[in-house]
């Protein structure tokens, strides 16, 4: 925390290009997660909440160890995660920031630093205590 975060270049679940340089200027939201993670699918509505509400931040998620991308389509089919959701082949990026378990969420603010990381299923709560640190409203 307090460091530049690491810098990313990864592929959507649709096929599309992602970086993290894309979303420089805005506070950014990374939530790892993986279609077979029980916490992830308890915190899945709230990230989606996140990504439609009127003044959020990037949110990105990133694949950990997903070893089905079909599954994790259908993951953020059923649960309307309709923000990018990267795979992370080789969880060279996972790495990068340490992950050791998911979930894992990473609030990083508009200058591109790291403020706060969250381990294990997020609530209302704790997502807003990582929002209040990029300067982001909460829920």
């Amino acid at each position: 925390m307090g460091k530049p975060a690491p810098q990313f270049n990864l592929t959507g679940l649709d096929g599309q290009p992602v970086a993290l340089a894309d979303y420089r200027g805005r506070p950014v939201v990374l939530n790892f997660w993986a279609s077979w993670c029980g916490p992830c699918r308890e915190e899945a509505p709230l990230f989606a909440k996140l990504a439609a509400h009127p003044g959020a931040p990037a949110v990105l998620g990133i694949l950990f160890n997903e070893t089905k991308p079909q599954n994790a389509r259908d993951f953020a089919r059923q649960y309307g995660l309709t923000y990018p959701n990267l795979q992370d082949p080789g969880v060279a990026t996972a790495i990068a920031y340490q992950v050791t378990g998911i979930p894992r969420t990473v609030f990083i603010d508009a200058q591109g630093v790291v403020r706060h990381i969250d381990q294990g299923g997020l609530d209302t709560a704790r997502l807003n205590a990582g929002l209040s640190k990029i300067g982001v409203p909460g829920l």
